[in-house]
């Protein structure tokens, strides 16, 4: 891997990850009368930062979305296990204990932290050798004292999230979508997945106020 300039080197590793999501429809949903939602913790590694991650995109979003807190006593006290697999019928009991239209459910499908990379370079940009040196949110460093043509840098965290909102009366997977995008951390990377989310429900859900 030689003559490749350091700067294509750095931009394929920050913003390698999908731009937009990969998004389905039920063509018989009727979002009009999706008016309030809970979020459920998502399955997987960190699944409880992508929904609260979840929340906040929603709510900044201008959508009605039950205290996560609220959430979690509500199924506590009535022995109610919320994961990505629970059935219609509890899917029903939970929408009509916490007065909900719908349910936002996930799974964190991979998660992979920043890693830093010592890059030696020779013939000014040209790329000569790269060892891996941590597992490390640090970024990039630029030219290392003690090491000439050598610069530290850092690859983005990377992850990927699946999501569906659920009609709590019928059972109907309404919306799903999955994306896989990078950050300078997993929280940075879950954050631009949910926020993409959003967007993508805006040409189809009246509840959302503020297009983010």
């Amino acid at each position: 891997m030689k003559n490749i300039p350091l700067f294509i080197i750095a931009s394929s590793i920050f913003f390698s990850g999908c731009v937009t999501p990969q998004v389905a429809i039920n063509p018989r949903a009727d979002f009009s009368g999706i008016n309030r939602v809970a979020v459920i913790t998502f399955t997987g590694s960190k699944g409880n930062i992508a929904a609260d991650l979840m929340t906040q995109s929603l709510l900044a979003s201008g959508v009605d979305v039950i205290e996560r807190q609220q959430l979690s006593s509500v199924l506590k006290e009535h022995q109610l296990t919320a994961s990505g697999g629970f059935d219609r019928a509890t899917a029903k009991k939970i929408g009509k204990l916490l007065g909900v239209d719908a349910l936002f459910l996930g799974s964190v499908v991979e998660t992979t932290p920043a890693t830093s990379y010592l890059i030696n370079t020779s013939g000014g940009n040209s790329l000569s050798k790269v060892n891996e040196v941590a597992g490390s949110h640090m970024r990039s460093e630029g030219a290392v004292m003690g090491l000439p043509d050598s610069q530290l840098v850092t690859t983005a965290a990377s992850t990927s999230l699946i999501s569906r909102m659920v009609d709590i009366e019928t059972g109907s997977v309404l919306w799903s979508a999955s994306m896989s995008y990078d950050g300078f951390d997993i929280t940075s990377a879950m954050s631009g997945i949910t926020r993409a989310f959003v967007r993508s429900l805006v040409p189809i859900w009246p509840a959302i106020l503020k297009p983010l």
